[in-house]
């Protein structure tokens, strides 16, 4: 890797030489993956590949490695002096072409270099066997290993193809049989550094995607800008999908509720019930509910219109936000909490609530259940396993098996990468993905 501030290049347009080159020479159609070359540049302006990330040696690693030492580089200049310096170049090959770029280093990927903080755990009461563990295989991936374009993920969806879209917070990829995909210039209408809010994947598998206070789609006609102009809000916080086909956007100014062509802005101007406009979450169950958070408590209204508001209940809703929920395969509920106004405190009112179909509440918290931390990012109903996978901050990854209790995954008893967890997917077969703060991890049945 390139370290410090003093850095070697090429001239502006080598890189698309080399590429061009290489288009020539080979046929991509059908290919994918990645290729990353540690050139050394030394003070005249020579270069010489030290290292490569193709085990197979092929001959395409060959005609890179001779197009890149044929180059004439710029030396790093230290003090008005040249100096050598390392440099990474990254080979990406999507869309039936392979591009290239420089890969360089920055101050706050030093500091990424070192290991993950300690876990917090703030339960004190549960003892965590993790028995289910080595039935697991974890394999992580980071921006210094793969083409990730950054160790903060921020989202990711999986849609019917089984790709992964995957948001960090430098940047957006696909991640298809284990190689990484930039979405950029090349193949979308953002940069490589674009941040993505939210994604979703509807019934059509049709991708809906929140970037740049803009929502854009990509589907079989491939990318567009939705409608702007009547859409009412600027972005969204979160974009949830339904299986009945409506796409659900959370923003500040309320819920918008898309469904083909129809755009309904759901505010308090228009149904007074809503506690704010402030909506964080909304889920629409198989029974025919509307389940809606904000950051003023949060509301059910059922397929009758009659609308249940859970402040001042006894229920575990009462003066919470839901932040996020799943349905198991018998209709069980199961709601991530976020308590008002609360940004870093372990609050016992916040954890996971679970409402039965015959109609019984639960409350789960750190205090008196084997949840690791009360402050939930994620939730996931594994139906293959009958598991609730649960992503926390601080705390990693818990597993709650509804029959045999609960296990805890963190950077201090496993190889998840980090011990915040920020959005869980998963796909057919049943392998789930972890949006976390170091890395991308990826869990698979063995």
């Amino acid at each position: 890797m390139d370290c410090g501030e003093v850095k070697a290049s090429l001239g502006p347009y080598t890189l698309e030489y080399i590429s061009f080159q290489i288009n020539h020479k080979y046929n991509f159609n059908g290919s994918s993956g990645t290729l990353t070359f540690q050139v050394m540049v030394d003070e005249r302006g020579f270069s010489c590949v030290l290292s490569h990330t193709d085990p197979s040696n092929s001959q395409l690693t060959w005609d890179i490695i001779r197009l890149l030492n044929g180059s004439y580089w710029r030396p790093a200049v230290l003090n008005g002096k040249r100096v050598s310096s390392s440099v990474n170049v990254v080979f990406t090959i999507a869309n039936g072409k392979v591009f290239a770029q420089m890969k360089r280093m920055d101050p706050r990927d030093l500091a990424e270099l070192k290991p993950a903080d300690a876990p917090i755990i703030y339960n004190k009461q549960y003892t965590y066997k993790n028995t289910t563990l080595d039935k697991y295989d974890l394999t992580t991936w980071t921006k210094f290993n793969s083409a990730l374009p950054d160790n903060v993920g921020e989202a990711c969806v999986v849609d019917r193809e089984g790709v992964l879209w995957y948001a960090t917070a430098n940047g957006f990829a696909r991640f298809d049989n284990d190689t990484f995909i930039p979405v950029n210039e090349t193949n979308s209408p953002f940069t490589a550094t674009t941040v993505v809010n939210a994604i979703g994947v509807d019934k059509d598998d049709t991708k809906w995607i929140s970037a740049n206070k803009s929502v854009y789609t990509f589907g079989s006609k491939g990318w567009r800008l939705f409608d702007s102009t009547n859409f009412k809000i600027a972005g969204a916080s979160r974009v949830i999908t339904n299986p009945s086909g409506e796409v659900f956007f959370t923003n500040n100014k309320g819920l918008l509720i898309v469904r083909g062509d129809k755009l309904v802005l759901m505010d308090q101007k228009l149904f007074p019930g809503l506690p704010s406009n402030d909506v964080n979450y909304a889920y629409y169950d198989t029974q025919q509910r509307l389940w809606i958070g904000t950051g003023s408590g949060s509301i059910m209204i059922d397929k009758k219109q009659k609308t249940t508001t859970f402040n001042n209940t006894t229920t575990p809703l009462s003066n919470v936000n839901i932040t996020n929920m799943v349905e198991d395969e018998s209709g069980n509920l199961y709601f991530a909490l976020r308590a008002y106004n609360n940004s870093y405190d372990d609050i016992d009112e916040e954890g996971i609530a679970e409402l039965t179909t015959d109609g019984q509440w639960i409350h789960y918290n750190d205090k008196n259940s084997g949840l690791p931390s009360n402050r939930v990012s994620s939730l996931l109903y594994d139906k293959i396993d009958h598991v609730l996978w649960i992503g926390t901050h601080n705390s990693g990854l818990a597993r709650f098996d509804l029959k045999n209790g609960w296990e805890n995954y963190n950077n201090a008893n496993s190889t998840v990468p980090g011990r915040d967890i920020n959005q869980l997917a998963e796909d057919s077969k049943g392998t789930i993905y972890a949006a976390t703060g170091n890395g991308m991890l990826r869990i698979t049945k063995k």
